[in-house]
């Protein structure tokens, strides 16, 4: 007599289920994204395997075709540093995050308000020490500045030159542009109305992403890169979401730890 053979574990079972699900949803995805060549593309999708040591079921291994969608970390180790900007699509974008990312460049700002209640930080005005004495909150509005810009979580700086400046709505009177310049101003918010980025990396957090009204994606604990975002910004270290960005990029990559994906 042979003894009868153990069922296997309910637990593979089940587990092969919901991969499978996962896999077959991911393979609509990809090829509902890229139906409209026209606007994006999304070149690499994986789905991650939580329970079995991190490792990783892609899409392009369920259709046994491994050079249709390219594994997204590897993807980008060899072609990130290489990649213009120009070859993307240009798709609306939108994006609420948690984080503030670290920012420093050459900036033409049409319009800038920043609000804070750091007195001590020294601001000067064409060589000159603005003068902030009785006032517990400040909404300062820079016009038409160019020059250098630096902020992150902590602070922001200023650099350059502006057609206009104004101090809780009061405009600072001055004969052809005026010289302003900062440095870590311990600022509550700020928002710009158009600034271009380039390589915009942002920490893990949570968010919502959403892109060319096709794809709303809830992201958590994600790491998110643009190679390029021109639109405007608003940050506000007091609220849930501290990072809003609206307007238009170029090539986005989501890395978490349960999905990859890479927008083109």
């Amino acid at each position: 007599m042979y003894a009868p053979q153990p069922y296997p574990p309910k637990h593979h079972t089940k587990f092969y289920i919901v991969m499978t699900t996962l896999v077959i949803g991911a393979i609509l995805f990809v090829l509902f994204m890229n139906n409209d060549s026209n606007n994006f593309g999304l070149t690499s999708f994986t789905v991650k395997d939580t329970n079995q040591g991190g490792e990783e079921l892609g899409v392009s291994d369920a259709l046994d075709a491994k050079q249709v969608f390219p594994d997204l970390n590897q993807r980008d180790k060899d072609s990130s540093a290489k990649e213009s900007s120009q070859d993307l699509n240009e798709v609306d974008v939108s994006l609420s995050f948690n984080t503030i990312p670290a920012v420093k460049k050459d900036a033409k700002i049409k319009d800038l308000e920043l609000h804070f209640d750091d007195l001590n930080t020294k601001i000067d005005v064409n060589g000159d020490k603005l003068e902030l004495n009785n006032l517990k909150e400040v909404n300062l509005n820079v016009r038409g500045f160019v020059g250098q810009m630096d902020f992150d979580d902590q602070g922001f700086s200023l650099d350059g030159t502006a057609r206009g400046i104004a101090v809780n709505d009061v405009s600072l009177s001055s004969k052809g542009n005026i010289r302003i310049s900062f440095n870590n101003l311990h600022y509550r918010s700020f928002s710009i109305d158009e600034i271009e980025l380039n390589n915009l990396e942002l920490s893990n957090g949570d968010g919502i992403l959403k892109v060319a009204e096709k794809l709303s994606y809830a992201l958590e604990q994600d790491q998110l890169l643009m190679y390029y975002f021109n639109g405007g910004l608003t940050i506000d270290r007091d609220a849930e979401n501290s990072l809003m960005l609206e307007g238009v990029a170029k090539g986005i990559v989501v890395s978490g730890a349960l999905l990859n994906f890479n927008l083109r």
